[in-house]
């Protein structure tokens, strides 16, 4: 019993397996699976055949209304045909089938036997399907009309060249069975190649371009009404027998053609001239209009030769028009192109010639773009970096930035600066001002950063170079202070005690004694007067550069007890005083130097000069000195000569050895004596 039950429910479930249903489905479920099934290849392949022959049944019984002015089973109209053409060129050659089964179904309802419907179908199909063959041979034709070109070719290759085929196979076809439509042969091969040709006119542009016709505005929504509500009262005078219109012109519903054709494109074409065959063929089928009175045979040409006439001039119109207007897209959208393309030529130039590292990166960190600067800045050639992880140029202490940078960027940050680091290809650290900011896509998200570095090393050393000036002119200014203080102290103070102690002695002064103490204060009066002098140059405003210079370099001698040979010449008579201050605290500076580190007592004081320069040069013959050490050693000396030079737009060179004594050399522009003249 229980292999039973075991046996059974296991043929239950091959069974909803194989249905594809799966077991206790719900309605919903069953009705997903059904749906599922619609969707299959074969179903699907099925749909454009259905199409097919449902439309073209459609307009076949369409063409076949209107049977007061047809013969047998011809008319003046035949928009099946233009169905048959549209679907070749929409789902090629694979829905023969649907138009030949079709076409048979409508021609054997109508006024002929199964025999000459046979014929009528074959033909019918055949020549569409060589119609829609040479159009395609056409280069690069598209059934929207969007070209002249594509436009004269449906008219005069998938009109008037196909139906030629059609009409031909289908007139032999009713002749073999006996059928004669209205006057002849001749009459019933013109009727049927006007027929179908001007289906094709009306029918196939259709098809292709109804759903392209767009109303931007509720402005335009009402013209194109308002251009088929006249168009149709129009037709309904010209064609309806009107008392208050006795005179008849046909053509006269060519302004409305027109008006389609310029504001609407190939669909108001062939909306308009539709609408126009629609009434003109209904309204002669009830014995209105112009036409009326004539023989069936004469109506149906006047009524083809009147369709024929609206369509060919209004689809010429309507492709110039469009080919003129995509020519003027198309002329923009290069312009624009050119415009995009020169401003991208512009950007990359910029981004090559800056002296700024340039470079950008996706999101997963991979660089995509290098320029040359950052080329010299890391190191790195753009075949090197390019596709290779930033964290190439990301020192150990900073691994961490460039992830912060991004969630910056995500949470809305549009530019980013930093002062941080880098690494060269040779591991050096390179200290940098740092910029990012987002690159987007047209939707506005994230998709990767640019980035702009500049390298601040330079401005680093600069500015600690300046912090080690400030904090040694701020030592030196202690320094100097101390010394003028020492100075006034244990020697001015104390001597000018003495003098004070001997001067209130109540012993009679011989005149030895009023002699000793005139020098005394005499000597202490030059050591203030010294004191004096290198807190402030006064001689260099009374003497002048040279004579100035001369004047200290023979006090120092006298009292460092050294030799100073001093020469001067071409020194101009009027320096700037900013100029003159700077050479003379450059030779107090220079002279006090050696003196004190040379070991030599001999010195050479030059300074010479011309009408743009002046030159001082101080040289001595001692012990010489590292000039790179010594820059490094607490002092300002060196320090303070190049700040002063620099300050006068000079330069200053120094060179020494060890055991090849010192020259320091100042050069100094003078300014030119139009310039303050």
């Amino acid at each position: 019993m229980q292999r039973d039950e075991l046996a059974l429910r296991a043929s239950l479930m091959r069974a909803q397996s194989a249905s594809k249903t799966p077991p206790f489905a719900t309605s919903d479920e069953v009705g997903a699976v059904r749906h599922d099934t619609w969707n299959l290849p074969a179903v699907r392949a099925a749909a454009p055949l259905v199409i097919a022959f449902v439309a073209y049944f459609l307009a076949g019984k369409l063409g076949q209304a209107t049977t007061s002015i047809r013969s047998s089973n011809l008319g003046p109209v035949w928009p099946a045909y233009g169905v048959a053409l549209a679907a070749f060129l929409t789902y090629g050659y694979r829905v023969w089938p649907a138009i030949v089964i079709s076409a048979f179904v409508v021609a054997v309802q109508g006024s002929v036997s199964a025999a000459a419907a046979a014929g009528q179908a074959v033909g019918a199909t055949f020549a569409a399907m060589t119609g829609a063959f040479l159009l395609r041979r056409i280069p690069d034709f598209q059934p929207t009309l969007p070209r002249l070109r594509d436009a004269l070719g449906l008219i005069f290759v998938g009109g008037f060249g196909s139906a030629l085929i059609s009409s031909v196979l289908g007139t032999l076809s009713l002749y073999a069975t006996g059928v004669q439509a209205y006057a002849g042969l001749f009459s019933s091969w013109l009727i049927y190649w006007l027929g179908d040709s001007t289906g094709v006119l009306l029918i196939t542009p259709l098809v292709f371009t109804i759903p392209q016709l767009q109303f931007p505005s509720t402005r335009r929504v009402v013209e194109f009404v308002a251009l088929l509500t006249l168009l149709c009262g129009a037709c309904f005078v010209l064609f309806g027998d009107a008392p208050m219109f006795p005179i008849r012109l046909p053509f006269a519903v060519f302004p409305f053609v027109l008006w389609g054709a310029i504001r609407f494109g190939i669909a108001g074409v062939t909306l308009s001239v539709l609408a126009t065959a629609g009434i003109a063929t209904v309204l002669t089928a009830l014995g209105y209009g112009p036409f009326v009175g004539n023989t069936t045979f004469a109506e149906a040409v006047i009524l083809d030769v009147l369709f024929i006439g609206l369509s060919l001039p209004g689809l010429v119109i309507a492709a110039v028009i469009s080919e003129r207007r995509q020519a003027e897209r198309d002329r923009e959208r290069l312009i624009r192109e050119q415009a995009g393309m020169e401003a991208r030529l512009h950007l990359a130039a910029i981004v090559e010639s800056s002296e700024d590292a340039i470079w950008s990166q996706d999101l997963n960190g991979t660089i995509r773009s290098w320029n040359a600067a950052a080329e010299r800045m890391f190191g790195y050639t753009a075949e090197e970096i390019i596709g290779r992880p930033v964290s190439m140029l990301l020192p150990a202490n900073v691994r961490d930035e460039d992830r912060n940078t991004l969630e910056e960027l995500r949470a809305g940050d549009r530019i980013i600066h930093r002062e941080t680091t880098r690494t060269t290809k040779s591991d050096v650290p390179v200290n940098v001002s740092l910029t990012v900011s987002a690159m987007r896509d047209g939707a506005g998200a994230l998709v990767g950063v640019a980035k702009i570095a500049r390298d601040t090393s330079e401005q680093r050393k600069a500015r600690e170079a300046l912090s080690v000036v400030n904090r040694k002119l701020i030592e030196a200014q202690e320094a100097e202070r101390s010394r003028i203080a020492r100075e006034l102290h244990d020697d001015i103070c104390q001597r000018l005690a003495l003098l004070s102690f001997d001067l209130s002695s109540d012993t009679p002064a011989t005149t030895e004694d009023k002699e000793r103490l005139r020098r005394r204060v005499a000597d202490i009066a030059t050591d203030v007067q010294a004191l004096s002098h290198n807190l402030h140059a006064a001689k260099l405003d009374l003497l002048g550069l040279a004579a100035g210079c001369k004047r200290f370099c023979d006090e120092f001698a006298e009292k460092q007890k050294v030799t100073i040979r001093f020469e001067a010449r071409d020194v101009p008579r009027r320096v700037p005083s900013d100029v003159s201050l700077c050479l003379y605290r450059i030779l107090q500076e220079a002279l006090h130097n050696a003196a004190k580190h040379s070991g030599d007592a001999n010195f050479d004081v030059q300074l010479s000069g011309g009408r743009d320069v002046l030159e001082l040069v101080v040289k001595d013959h001692g012990v010489g000195f590292d000039v790179n050490r010594a820059k490094l050693v607490p002092g300002i000396g060196l320090v303070s000569m190049q700040e002063r030079v620099n300050l006068v737009g000079g330069d200053l060179a120094i060179e020494s050895a060890p055991h090849k004594g010192a020259s320091i050399h100042v050069r100094v522009p003078l300014p030119h004596p139009s310039a303050n003249g």
